[in-house]
C-alpha cells in the first residue's frame, strides 16, 4: 500500500504518540498511523533486500518462478482492512472513523506489536554496518497476525455499532477470575518449576505463520504473539486465560492479570500489561494502583466506616453478578 493511499483511505497525517494507549483517539488515526508503520517496514525490507538479496530455492531456480516474496507482500495493511473501512464510513459515517475504546485498545497495541516487533529487527537489520541475519519466519508471522488482529477488530466493531445494546457506565467490580482449568495447570507449574507440556492444537495446521491455536479444555482460540520482551510469551498466554463460559471452537480467550484482575481480549495488549509489571514501570498497575491508595490514605483513616460500606457494597454486587 503507497503512502498516498493510506493518507487518502484513513485521516489526514499527524505526528504519533505511543506513550499512552488509552489516549483519546480515532480509529481512523490509528489505521493511518498503522499504515504507515507497514509501510516504513516495507521500505526498510526493501533496503535490506537490496544489500544482501534473499536466497531462493532450489526448485525456484530450476523452474524460473518469480513468485512475490510473501513477506514483501504481507507488509501492507491489506485491501481487506481497506474495504472493511469504507464499508463502515458508508454505513455509520463519523461514528465508524471515531471508533470505541476496544477497537482502539486492540489497534493501539497492535500499533506497538508492529513497531517492536516488526520494524526495530528490520530497521537494526538495514542500519547494521555488518550482515545481520533477519528472523524472516518470525516477522512474516507478526506481520499477518497483525494484518488479521486489525480486520477482526474493525469487523466486531462494525457488530458493536450494528447493535443498540445498552452497557452500563462503569463494569461490575472484580475481585477474582475464573481461569480455564488447563490455565490452573501452568499456573501451579510455574510456581513449582515444574515444566507442563502444552497440549495445544494450531488453528490452521496447514498455514505455518497462523498463529491461532486453541485450548484442549475450553476451546478458546489464544493468537500466539510474540513479545520480545517475555521469552515465556506462549506459557505466559495460556497460563492466562479466563474459562470460555461459551465454550465453542470459534470464542476468542480473554487475558486477566493476577494482580488487578483486569481483562484484555488482545494478546500483544496483555502481554505489555505483564511486561510493564515485571519492568515495575510506573505504567504498571502495580505501581498505578500503590500511588492512589497512599493519595487516599487520609481518606481512608478519617471515615472507616464509610470505607467498610463501600466494600460490602462492592462484594455484594460482586456475588450477584
Amino acid at each position: 500500500m503507497s503512502r498516498d493511499t493510506v493518507y487518502s483511505s484513513f485521516a489526514t497525517p499527524r505526528s504519533t504518540s505511543t506513550e499512552s494507549w488509552l489516549e483519546d483517539t480515532w480509529t481512523s488515526f490509528l489505521l493511518w498511523d498503522i499504515g504507515r508503520e507497514f509501510q516504513n517496514a516495507h521500505e526498510a525490507y526493501e533496503r535490506r533486500m537490496t544489500n544482501n538479496p534473499r536466497r531462493r530455492s532450489t526448485w525456484e531456480c530450476i523452474s524460473g518462478s518469480s513468485k512475490e516474496d510473501p513477506l514483501d507482500r504481507s507488509l501492507r495493511l491489506g485491501s481487506r482492512v481497506q474495504k472493511v473501512t469504507q464499508d463502515g464510513q458508508r454505513r455509520f459515517g463519523q461514528k465508524f472513523d471515531k471508533g470505541d475504546a476496544t477497537c482502539h485498545t486492540i489497534l493501539s497495541s497492535q500499533l506497538l506489536r508492529l513497531q517492536q516487533e516488526v520494524c526495530v529487527p528490520l530497521l537494526d537489520a538495514t542500519s547494521s554496518r555488518w550482515l545481520c541475519t533477519i528472523l524472516y519466519d518470525e516477522i512474516l508471522r507478526t506481520a499477518r497476525g497483525v494484518r488479521r488482529t486489525c480486520l477482526d477488530a474493525l469487523q466486531d466493531q462494525m457488530k458493536r455499532l450494528s447493535t443498540h445494546k445498552i452497557e452500563p457506565f462503569l463494569p461490575p467490580p472484580r475481585f477474582s477470575v475464573a481461569f480455564c482449568p488447563f490455565a490452573l495447570q501452568l499456573q501451579k507449574g510455574q510456581q513449582t518449576n515444574h515444566n507442563t507440556k502444552h497440549q495445544t492444537r494450531k488453528l490452521n495446521v496447514r498455514d505455518p505463520y497462523d498463529d491461532r491455536e486453541s485450548c484442549p479444555y475450553c476451546h478458546a482460540i489464544v493468537s500466539v504473539a510474540a513479545h520480545s520482551g517475555l521469552p515465556q510469551y506462549r506459557c505466559i498466554l495460556f497460563a492466562s486465560h479466563a474459562l470460555s463460559q461459551i465454550q465453542r471452537h470459534d470464542e476468542k480467550a480473554t487475558f486477566a492479570c493476577t494482580s488487578c484482575y483486569k481483562t484484555f481480549d488482545d494478546s500483544y495488549a496483555f502481554l505489555e500489561h505483564v511486561s510493564q509489571k515485571e519492568l515495575g514501570s510506573e505504567k504498571s498497575c502495580l505501581k498505578r494502583y500503590s500511588a492512589r491508595f497512599s493519595l487516599n490514605a487520609r481518606f481512608l483513616e478519617s471515615d472507616p466506616k464509610l470505607v467498610e460500606q463501600s466494600l460490602k457494597n462492592c462484594l455484594e454486587r460482586e456475588r450477584i453478578k
